[in-house]
């Protein structure tokens, strides 16, 4: 018996004396997993933000007001591509842009189908219902024309990201211009 309890004691004064080492220790995995957690909580509120901008610009493009209809055309155009690099960079400043942006929350390719079957739906409707009032797609039509055309391009470009085939549809909406 007093074997063991010796042995014990002995193991304790060790630990005892280690004891600093393994504060630091937990301290910087608890600063480390704090770290890990704010960065991931950054993630998520972006990707919060970036979710009420869609819903936000999907309201617009489902207004009566051509104007409005018109803006949330563009901020889906501008929300579909955030999270990519800006077009005019050259080959060192887009890898620069890919560096630092590493890390950063991305739309997903789910995130841009929906968006696509949104402003599908949106530009098929207002080309059936052009159709419907025997409007042909002219420029005499300006306004509403235009905006047809803003949600047939902006699919277009969905489509092609998404790796998708055009729809023959929106193909010949575009083919009218």
């Amino acid at each position: 018996m007093n074997g063991f309890a010796g042995g014990l004691g002995w193991w304790l004064a060790i630990l005892g004396s280690l004891s600093p080492i393994f504060t630091v220790l937990i301290a910087a995995i608890g600063v480390i997993l704090a770290l890990r957690t704010l960065k991931l909580r950054s993630k998520v509120d972006i990707a919060g933000q970036w979710w009420v901008r869609v819903q936000y610009a999907m309201d617009r493009c489902l207004s009566p007001d051509l104007t409005e209809q018109n803006v949330g055309i563009t901020m889906l155009d501008y929300l579909q591509g955030q999270s990519e690099p800006p077009e005019q960079l050259d080959e060192e400043q887009r890898e620069a842009w890919l560096r630092a942006h590493r890390n950063s929350w991305r739309v997903q390719p789910e995130d841009l189908a929906l968006i696509h079957e949104v402003v599908k739906e949106l530009a098929l409707g207002k080309s059936a219902k052009l159709a419907a009032a025997g409007i042909r797609a002219e420029h005499e039509h300006d306004r509403e024309y235009d905006t047809l055309l803003r949600q047939a391009k902006l699919v277009q470009k969905l489509e092609a990201k998404l790796g998708i085939a055009q729809d023959p549809e929106i193909s010949r909406i575009l083919a009218q211009d």
